[in-house]
C-alpha cells in the first residue's frame, strides 16, 4: 500500500480539520432547522427526537449541514462566504471540498487493509479511492454504503456520517425510493437542490427505518467508520447480464450504477 501512503497522510489531515469545522458549522445551526430535518428523517415525533442509538444525532447534524437551506445556501456555503479561509490552506480545501460534496451509495469494489476501499458510486460510473482506515478493516467485498462523499483530487473520503445497507434495504431504495424522483432510459433524471435534498432524505429514513444505523460504530482514535458485518446476497458483477431478464447489463438495470 505503499503507493496510498501519501494519500493516508492527507486523510487525517483533512479529516481533523474537517472534525473541527463540523463543530463549528453545527453550533451555527438553528432549532427550526433541526427540527425540520428531524421530521424529514423520522426522528422528530411530535416535539421529541427519538433516536434509535447515538449515532443517529451525528446522521441528523450531518444532514442539517449539507441538505438545509436558507436562501439558496447550505451552512458550509454560508461558512465559506462569511468567514472564507485564505485560499491556500487546507482548511480551504477542505472547506471547499465539502461544499461540493454529494450523497450515494457506494458498493466495496476491493478493501484497501489499512487504507480504506476502493468504491463504485452506484449512481454513477465511477470509482473512488475512499480513504478510510476503519472500513479497510471491516468492510468486506460486496457491501453497501449509503454515505455523503467529499471529494479530493486523488481521493474521497466520508462526511462521517454514514450507514450500511443490506440487501433489502437496498432493493427499496431502488424499487421504492428512486423511482418517485424521476428516471429515464435506465438513467436518474438530474434534480435540483431541493429534489436532491428530498432524495437524500428519503434514502436516509428507509436505511433507519430498516434498523441500519444498528450496524455502525466509530472508532475512538481516528473516529473511523466501523461496519459489523451484513447479510449479503446474491454477486452480481456490474458488467454481467442482469438477473431480471431485461439483456442489459445489471449496472444499466437493477443495479443501475
Amino acid at each position: 500500500m505503499t503507493e496510498y501512503s501519501e494519500l493516508v497522510s492527507r486523510y487525517k489531515t483533512f479529516r481533523e480539520i474537517n472534525r473541527k469545522l463540523n463543530s463549528i458549522l453545527t453550533k451555527r445551526l438553528s432549532r427550526k432547522a433541526m427540527g425540520e430535518c428531524g421530521r424529514k428523517l423520522g426522528i422528530l415525533k411530535g416535539d421529541v427526537f427519538v433516536l434509535g442509538n447515538e449515532d443517529e444525532i451525528s446522521i441528523l447534524m450531518d444532514y442539517c449541514i449539507y441538505n438545509c437551506r436558507e436562501n439558496g445556501q447550505n451552512a458550509v456555503s454560508r461558512y465559506l462566504e462569511e468567514s472564507p479561509p485564505a485560499g491556500d490552506t487546507d482548511e480551504y480545501t477542505v472547506l471547499k471540498a465539502m461544499s461540493e460534496s454529494f450523497y450515494t451509495l457506494v458498493e466495496i469494489a476491493e478493501v484497501l487493509p489499512g487504507v480504506g476501499v476502493l468504491a463504485d458510486d452506484l449512481f454513477s460510473d465511477r470509482r473512488y479511492p475512499l480513504i478510510d482506515m476503519g472500513l479497510g478493516s471491516s468492510a468486506v467485498e460486496g457491501f453497501v454504503l449509503a454515505a455523503r462523499l467529499i471529494p479530493f483530487a486523488d481521493f474521497v473520503m466520508t462526511s462521517g456520517a454514514s450507514l450500511p445497507v443490506d440487501p433489502e434495504t437496498l432493493a427499496e431504495i431502488f424499487d421504492s425510493v428512486l423511482p418517485r424522483f424521476g428516471k429515464e432510459d435506465s438513467k436518474y433524471i438530474e434534480i435540483d437542490a431541493q429534489r436532491k435534498a428530498d432524495l437524500d432524505a428519503a434514502i436516509i429514513r428507509v436505511c433507519l427505518e430498516n434498523d441500519m444505523a444498528q450496524h455502525i460504530k466509530y472508532q475512538d482514535v481516528d473516529t473511523e467508520l466501523v461496519a459489523a458485518p451484513l447479510r449479503a446476497g446474491p454477486r452480481v458483477s456490474r458488467n454481467e447480464p442482469c438477473p431480471c431478464g431485461s439483456g442489459k447489463k445489471y449496472k444499466r438495470c437493477c443495479g443501475i450504477g
